[in-house]
């Protein structure tokens, strides 16, 4: 197939500059196109969606993911060329004026979807409609902090003299709809041409003794935790192809593209999202075909935790749908990792594959590095008051070739961007395995350019290695529309290098989710995670551990001249 990898495997050198151009091209190119994976409200007379929350839009209809202008430009990628602080906000990027369209999702067992249809297929011009979209989904993969308080929750517009046009795929989930609008009028927000930065306080970490020993490890690798076996699977999940694009073209149209194609390339990336009804973008929108399926790996033993307090083998909790339960390597049963179910078949999620050996360089070669710090250690095989701390900083790894040397010091990460999801876990140490209390929520930064991974009920476990080191896991509830909007982030580009069709992906993950119920449809929105951690000891400033134990986050010093003190005055290893 003309375009596209033909055996399906690339060296990772290759994949990797195939994305740096990718990410350069973008950098250079005009603002993004606004989409995301999630739920947008659309007010259409006679049309009663019966949507229950948020209370604003009750009665509105429901939209499953979105997004505006016919051909949609992909979100640049940051941090490429510069230093880049993410501790930002974007705003709206709809159109600011018509005519244009905005294409959205709904689910088939929408009650307003039969109005909807019925409007379309008459050829009814709409005077008015109004939608609104989520602020906080829109928003770009690699920002985080909080929504300003003057951001309105959900964005509103009133789109003007709009016809509709609905391609039907009847086994589909989702109906596709597109509303081509003459004009737009911006209700409650107003354009913003850069992304706003972010103001923030530091963390604030709960006091711990100063007594007994402390560990200090800085983080070497971290990623989902998505192998168990070599066996696990059958055969790994499939890419798209030149027979999905042209699945649902007439004969007619696929042969005026099969020939307007051959002089460029064929089918590439770049086209290739747009493979739904009417040509439609099924990377945006992946529920509009049809659902192509999806391979999980076949084992019972599986890292993890037991996050909900049941085995599996009764009705589940309330709030919890019932799922698979694993069990873990040491005989605890009831493990929830979901997560593992969807990634254990894709060849670029597994422990070797492309993603997180990319994500994983990035950091060893200089990128933002993660700290975990136990305290208050009066016995190391059993203690049952200890403190576990994930910090972050920017001064870089040390290494030899590819393997990360130890005992370095690393300065606290004085940047609220940073700080503010330094957090404190409270754990115990059996037979010298450390365990904690979950935690409500806490952030993790992979990386200082990466998105960060929300988790819900988060809780550690470490493992502490006669050579010094850790093997650790970190568990919890992550937004299963957030893990999609990084999946779609590159589109067909990550279909690619990654190794899976979005919208099996998008089915499957949605089909995963285990917990925490959307209170307008019932639908789970968190999927049980579980990550891999490794790390090296290390060493952090005298002055800045003792303040970390008091609950302060305490600034580097300035040196003598009133600059601050070098890298070269801080990094050191132990035995010197």
């Amino acid at each position: 197939m003309q375009g596209l990898d033909r055996q399906g495997r690339v060296g990772r050198w290759r994949l990797c500059a195939a994305v740096a151009s990718l990410a350069a091209a973008l950098l250079a190119s005009p603002a993004a196109a606004q989409y995301y994976v999630g739920p947008s409200y659309l007010q259409v007379p006679g049309a009663d969606g019966g949507s229950k929350a948020p209370p604003a839009y009750h009665g509105w209809v429901r939209a499953e993911a979105n997004y505006w202008r016919e051909h949609v430009r992909m979100r640049a990628s940051r941090g490429t060329a510069a230093k880049y602080n993410p501790f930002k906000f974007t705003g709206s990027t709809a159109p600011e004026s018509g005519p244009e369209v905005l294409s959205l999702a709904i689910d088939k067992t929408s009650p307003g979807l039969p109005a909807l249809m019925q409007a379309c297929r008459g050829g009814t011009k709409l005077p008015r409609v109004t939608y609104a979209e989520s602020s906080e989904l829109m928003r770009h993969t690699q920002e985080f902090g909080p929504r300003p308080a003057d951001v309105p929750a959900y964005y509103e517009y009133a789109l003007r003299n709009v016809t509709l046009t609905c391609p039907v795929v009847e086994e589909a989930p989702e109906q596709a709809l597109q509303l081509h609008f003459e004009a737009i009028d911006w209700l409650n927000t107003r354009p913003m041409p850069q992304p706003r930065p972010l103001k923030a306080q530091p963390a604030k970490l709960a006091p711990v003794t100063a007594s007994g020993a402390r560990k200090i490890f800085v983080v070497t690798w971290v990623t989902a935790i998505a192998d168990a076996r070599p066996d696990q699977c059958e055969k790994m999940n499939p890419k798209p192809g030149e027979a999905e694009y042209y699945a649902l073209m007439s004969p007619e149209r696929a042969a005026a593209q099969r020939a307007a194609l051959a002089a460029k390339g064929g089918v590439t990336t770049k086209i290739l999202p747009y493979r739904g009804p009417d040509e439609m973008n099924v990377t945006l929108l992946p529920g509009i075909v049809k659902d192509p399926g999806f391979l999980a790996p076949k084992v019972d033993v599986v890292r993890g935790f037991d996050l909900d307090g049941d085995d599996g083998s009764g009705p589940p909790p309330p709030g919890v749908r019932k799922h698979r339960n694993y069990v873990s390597p040491d005989g605890r049963r009831g493990i929830d990792n979901q997560l593992f179910a969807i990634e254990g078949c894709v060849v670029g999620w597994r422990r070797d594959g492309f993603q997180p050996m990319l994500t994983n360089e990035g950091r060893r070669a200089g990128g933002l590095s993660i700290l975990i710090e136990v305290s208050g250690i009066d016995d190391e095989r059993n203690d049952n008051d200890v403190a576990v701390t994930i910090l972050y900083s920017t001064d870089p790894m040390r290494r030899a070739g590819k393997a990360i040397l130890p005992d370095f010091t690393f300065r606290v990460n004085e940047a609220p961007e940073f700080n503010l999801d330094f957090v404190r876990f409270k754990g115990r140490i059996v037979d010298g395995v450390l365990t904690t209390e979950p935690l409500k929520h806490m952030n993790l930064h992979e990386s200082s350019v990466s998105g960060s991974i929300g988790l819900a009920n988060a809780q550690l476990r470490i493992e502490f290695k006669p050579d010094g080191t850790i093997n650790a896991v970190l568990g919890g509830y992550q937004d299963w529309r957030r893990f999609m909007e990084n999946a779609i982030s590159k589109s067909s580009d990550f279909e690619y290098t990654i190794g899976y069709e979005i919208p099996g992906l998008y089915n499957a993950v949605k089909r995963a989710a285990d917990a925490m119920p959307d209170p307008d449809t019932g639908e789970f929105t968190a999927i049980s995670s579980a990550y891999e951690i490794e790390g090296v000891p290390a060493f952090i400033p005298p002055k800045q551990d003792l303040a970390l134990l008091a609950g302060k986050i305490e600034p580097w010093p300035p040196g003598p001249d009133g600059g601050k003190i070098s890298l070269a005055e801080v990094e050191r290893p132990a035995d010197k």
